[in-house]
């Protein structure tokens, strides 16, 4: 076997030679399985003459010894080279095959890039104070009333908030028919805004009507006229439940008001503790990458910035936007920046977890899963059945060394609490330096 390496930034392209009994080997096992299933006219399946199968398959066959000798000894080639692609998939250039048994090929794949890692200890990061204020608490408190909330039979004109019984009754311009009975709050949006407005003021036993009603699809796209008529059978009011000892003990909140209001304080300190280190990582993430401007893989580049296009375009779908070319073109740049400095991260973090000799558990790992088997709906061990046939379970590890090393990143930090009003202050000062700078 004989290997030359050439190398060109981060690509690796291999130039692998190699004959005798390996390849012959590999050889007669490729012709045998083309053999079996070769469709050739005037030969029944399984039947064709091997020098037959070895002309019509020439292309075919030589491909695939390559592909089958890579699989075999690219491992201990890789780790004879002392070399370690970012990605699993190779891609393969021109395959040469000299009588069954002397092989010539390429193979060509991205390596990580290499850089010395900058300070990381004592990073500098502001943030607004982890504070709960009694209007958080009121306003939680108000959230559990108005999910606990009751409706009762009333007579009284229709106003936002109240839970309405209606028949309805359609006919299109085209003759189609439709009735039923059905409840809904007024507010909620499952009724389109101009029915609601003509049911506000109406009480039970009135009906309203819509002359020539626009109806749409679920796309928002009209799709023909009717006559809507709309009866008015039942009219409740909305009741918010007192905030006493009784009611938290029925909603399991606390024995009393007192410890209910201090579960509340808790939860929302811990809310907030949350999304004040969310804030912190992240910023200290923008510090880090803004030290480093090594090239990064186009592999893992491609598929990072494809993963944020299709996360931009759910965006809009949620704003009730229908994403177009245009709109991703705009964003192309910016969304590209994003995604290479995404990709730096990942490197050094990953750099940095190789420093401090990062090193996982069991426990760890079995968490990671069983955090993700909730989000894909799955349970834990299926998941890990599927990364390990994938062979992505080494993803997932390095997932999470990259997690604990960016954990001890900020555990290091030098973390600045301030108040709202100064951090906006602070920021409007760096922002002015910034001008000056460049100005």
């Amino acid at each position: 076997m004989n290997v030359v390496v050439e190398s060109q930034e981060l690509v690796r392209t291999l130039t692998i030679s190699d004959e005798g009994d390996k390849v012959k080997g590999i050889f007669d096992e490729v012709l045998s399985e083309i053999s079996k299933v070769a469709n050739i006219p005037g030969f029944r399946k399984g039947n064709v003459p091997k020098n037959i199968v070895k002309a019509r398959y020439k292309d075919e066959i030589k491909e695939e010894v390559a592909r089958n000798y890579v699989n075999r000894y690219l491992n201990e080639i890789l780790e004879r080279e002392g070399l370690k692609p970012v990605v699993q998939e190779v891609l393969f250039g021109e395959v040469e095959l000299e009588e069954d048994e002397k092989l010539k090929f390429k193979v060509s794949f991205e390596v990580a890039p290499e850089f010395e890692l900058k300070p990381y200890e004592g990073i500098e990061v502001e943030t607004i104070k982890a504070e709960v204020k009694e209007e958080d608490i009121q306003k939680a408190i108000q959230n559990i009333k108005e999910r606990n909330a009751k409706y009762e039979l009333a007579d009284k004109e229709v106003e936002t908030t109240d839970q309405v019984k209606i028949k309805y009754f359609i006919e299109s311009r085209s003759g189609e028919k439709e009735e039923d009975e059905f409840e809904t709050v007024i507010g909620s949006g499952t009724l389109r805004p101009e029915i609601e407005e003509q049911l506000k003021g109406k009480k039970a036993g009135d009906k309203v009507v819509l002359e020539d009603a626009p109806l749409y699809n679920q796309k928002g796209e009209e799709i023909g006229r009717a006559r809507i008529e709309i009866e008015i059978l039942e009219v409740r009011k909305k009741v918010l439940p007192e905030f006493n000892d009784e009611f938290v003990k029925s909603i399991n909140l606390g024995e009393n008001v007192e410890e209910a209001r201090e579960k509340i304080r808790k939860q929302i300190e811990d809310q907030i503790k949350s999304l004040q280190n969310q804030d912190i990582q992240q910023k200290i993430l923008n510090k880090l990458v803004t030290e480093y401007d090594f090239p990064v893989p186009n592999s893992i580049l491609e598929k990072e910035f494809e993963n944020l296009v299709n996360r931009y375009a759910q965006q809009l779908e949620s704003y009730g936007i229908k994403p177009n070319r245009d709109m991703i073109n705009a964003a192309r740049e910016s969304l590209l920046k994003t995604a290479t400095n995404n990709v730096r991260v990942m490197f050094i973090l990953t750099k940095i977890a190789e420093k401090e000799n990062i090193e996982l558990t069991d426990e760890e790992i079995d968490q990671q899963l069983q955090n993700l088997s909730k989000a894909y709906n799955t349970s834990p061990d299926e998941l890990k059945r599927y990364l390990e046939e994938k062979n992505m379970m080494e993803g997932i590890k390095s997932d999470i060394r990259r997690q604990k090393a960016l954990d001890l990143i900020t555990k290091k930090a030098n973390i600045k609490e301030l108040s709202k009003e100064e951090l906006e202050q602070s920021i409007k000062q760096q922002e002015e330096k910034v001008e000056e700078k460049n100005g």
